[in-house]
């Protein structure tokens, strides 16, 4: 299966996106679990140590703000797709989270058709709330 239908967009519907829109927030999606732990990681790093040198002042001088600014970037873009999941009727979250993340069949206990269309307003969610639209 080629990559292209892998990742193949309805094209009928309301919640059609551009092309290449479409194929970035699917990948902001599948990089999810790799963001959460980012931001994360962000809570519990350390300074590095100071060369003793001073600096100009380009940039945010301030390291605790440069992480928290890093951080909220991670957290918006972790945020906006758990709420577009939140959107979706329980039964339908699973098959399309698995589709999306691991290129899973939709499973057999609701027509194609009705997951197709989940998956088509989660994406379109996704970008609305990141502001891709």
């Amino acid at each position: 299966m080629t990559e292209s239908m892998r990742d193949y967009q309805r094209t009928k519907g309301k919640y059609i996106l551009p092309r290449e829109v479409y194929h970035q927030t699917i990948w902001i999606i599948r990089d999810y679990y790799r963001l959460k732990e980012e931001a994360e990681a962000i809570l519990h790093e350390s300074p590095g140590p100071s060369d003793g040198q001073p600096h100009g002042m380009n940039g945010i001088s301030d390291p605790n703000a440069a992480k928290a600014i890093r951080r909220e970037r991670l957290v918006a873009k972790t945020d906006a797709i758990d709420k577009a999941l939140a959107c979706l009727p329980a039964e339908y979250r699973a098959g399309v989270w698995q589709n999306i993340m691991y290129y899973n069949p939709f499973p057999v206990d609701s027509a194609r058709s009705a997951y197709g269309k989940w998956k088509s307003r989660f994406v379109w969610e996704v970008a609305n709330r990141l502001k891709l639209l």
